[in-house]
């Protein structure tokens, strides 16, 4: 009897592959490799409302707002959400639906409805969930066209003013016989009103020609003062450009 046991046992060992005992890992070693992952935290919310939306412009107001995925429950009006990562300044997302979520009460704040909209970048590199108090309606529109940074140190105290009107201009040389006295401005424009702030950004040196593309009129001190976009540079007063091309024996 004990002969024909350890022939079965010699059978079985033959037919099961080789190294079948490493497939289930030890309690350890699971323990280790969940260690190694940290799930996103999740919360549940009352969902209020949810509907789309027609397609709008939004960039953000300041710092990285936080973004979220979410899940839908099926049988009840309830919205899980967890942090994926967050956005970036300077570009402009897109969204298409709007969900409003009703927040839990804690110690020390009380229960609230927060609207939420789904964006996404125009090359869909980038979507989910962020607050819509972080947003501003509208594209992001760099102070001149170019993407700039300085630093806090550097940073110079912007003008904000009424913008009477914007028009493009045909390409037309300008020129300043002086030097280093006529300032040129960034101009940074409200997405939602009629408002630019303009921004000391440098003085244009005389004796060279520049090429105006664009006219504004702004409102100060109860007057209206015309800027035009110089080529490379920004908005400067009209009043202080000659019209057409610097000439040296003019």
């Amino acid at each position: 009897m004990m002969k024909k046991v350890a022939m079965i046992a010699a059978a079985a060992a033959m037919v099961l592959p080789l190294g079948v005992g490493a497939i289930a890992p030890t309690n350890g070693s699971a323990t280790a490799l969940a260690a190694t992952k940290t799930a996103a935290k999740k919360t549940t919310l009352t969902l209020v409302s949810s509907k789309s939306m027609k397609k709008a412009a939004f960039h953000v107001k300041s710092g990285s707002p936080a973004l979220y995925s979410a899940a839908f429950a099926a049988d009840k009006a309830k919205v899980t959400m967890a942090k994926k990562g967050s956005l970036t300044g300077q570009k402009t997302y897109y969204a298409t639906k709007k969900i409003v979520v009703k927040t839990k009460a804690a110690k020390t704040a009380k229960a609230k409805n927060v609207t939420y909209v789904y964006v996404k970048t125009s090359n869909g590199k980038t979507k989910g969930w962020v607050a819509l108090s972080k947003l501003t309606k509208g594209i992001f529109k760099a102070a001149d066209g170019k993407k700039v940074t300085k630093k806090a140190a550097d940073k110079v105290a912007g003008k904000t003013y009424t913008l009477v009107s914007a028009t493009s201009l045909k390409k037309s040389a300008f020129h300043y016989k002086g030097n280093g006295s006529v300032a040129f401005f960034t101009g940074k424009f409200a997405a939602d009103k009629a408002k630019v702030t303009l921004t000391k950004k440098g003085t244009l040196a005389g004796g060279k020609t520049y090429y105006a593309t664009k006219k504004i009129t702004v409102k100060e001190n109860k007057k209206n003062v015309n800027y035009l976009y110089v080529s490379s540079k920004g908005w400067v007063v009209a009043s202080q450009l000659t019209a057409g091309k610097f000439v040296p024996a003019d």
